[in-house]
């Protein structure tokens, strides 16, 4: 496992954490801040699928999963995931399963 790539993820964990307990002027700004952080995430598993670091996969789909838990947050998913679609890293029963198990979102599914 690359060492560079997992203190990517371990950083951008630190951010959402940080993200959490800040205080925003609006709630734009606090959306966009949390679509950045999870654009993040999302720039990470391509860079993990280039370099065939599946474990790494599957621990930044968990971060994103398990920080998806308001229909802000599953807008913002929608929003910034069709990459992952496009290069076949995710799948939409991946999501569903995901969203049902490894989300906040699961009580609502």
């Amino acid at each position: 496992m690359n060492n560079d790539l997992y203190l990517r993820l371990d950083s951008i964990s630190k951010e959402l954490d940080d993200f959490y307990t800040k205080e925003y002027s609006s709630e734009n700004e606090e959306y966009l801040e949390n679509k950045v952080i999870k654009s993040r995430i999302v720039d990470l598993i391509i860079k993990y699928k280039e370099c065939d670091e599946n474990q790494l996969i599957d621990k930044a789909l968990f971060l994103l999963f398990d920080n998806t838990g308001c229909q802000e947050d599953f807008e913002i998913l929608n929003e910034i995931i069709s990459p992952l679609f496009d290069k076949k890293i995710i799948t939409k029963e991946l999501i569903e399963n995901n969203l049902g198990e490894n989300s906040p979102l699961a009580r609502w599914y």
